[in-house]
């Protein structure tokens, strides 16, 4: 049997629910204190997880910069592929502007003195001219030029005005 032994006075004794108390106080703090501990491992853990997903992120994230990157000197090197592609035939489409050119050259001489070309644009298939006359001896026999001549297909003056200080003005659609 044990001995329970009390060294304090009497007036200093704990009363007996004072003890309950005190002992039920003492196994609170101990789970308490453990339900701390365990959950302070519990965020520590849950960081370490966290910072390690980061890391993993970021080496993605960085993966995929440099992918683009990759892709945007791919894209720009297909851009400018398509760039040049493109000013290819229109070079092969100058060559083919030559021989409409040679077709108007003729007409393009016996314009007049005193008239003069305004505008020039030449296709493969058409040509658009802008001419402006001084006089209208000049205008009727480029018009009577141009109209008996089987060079063209289709000739369509598409704009056509006078000004008295310059003359008149008279742009064609050739095919």
């Amino acid at each position: 049997m044990t001995v329970t032994l009390n060294l304090l006075p009497p007036e200093h004794t704990i009363s007996s629910t004072l003890g309950k108390t005190l002992k039920l106080v003492r196994m609170l703090n101990v789970i308490l204190l453990s339900g701390f501990i365990i959950f302070a491992l519990g965020l520590a853990a849950f960081f370490a997880f966290s910072s390690i997903q980061l890391q993993s992120i970021s080496s993605e994230v960085d993966e995929i910069k440099s992918l683009i990157v990759s892709q945007e000197k791919t894209e720009q090197a297909v851009v400018l592929l398509k760039d040049r592609l493109a000013k290819i035939g229109m070079a092969r489409g100058v060559v083919s502007s030559i021989k409409i050119f040679s077709r108007i050259e003729p007409f393009l001489i016996n314009i007049g003195p005193n008239s003069n070309l305004s505008e020039l644009s030449i296709d493969p298939q058409k040509l658009d001219l802008s001419v402006v006359f001084r006089s209208n001896s000049d205008l009727s026999a480029f018009l009577k030029n141009i109209s008996d001549s089987e060079v063209f297909k289709f000739v369509t003056l598409t704009t056509f005005g006078y000004n008295p200080a310059s003359g008149y003005l008279a742009t064609f659609h050739i095919l």
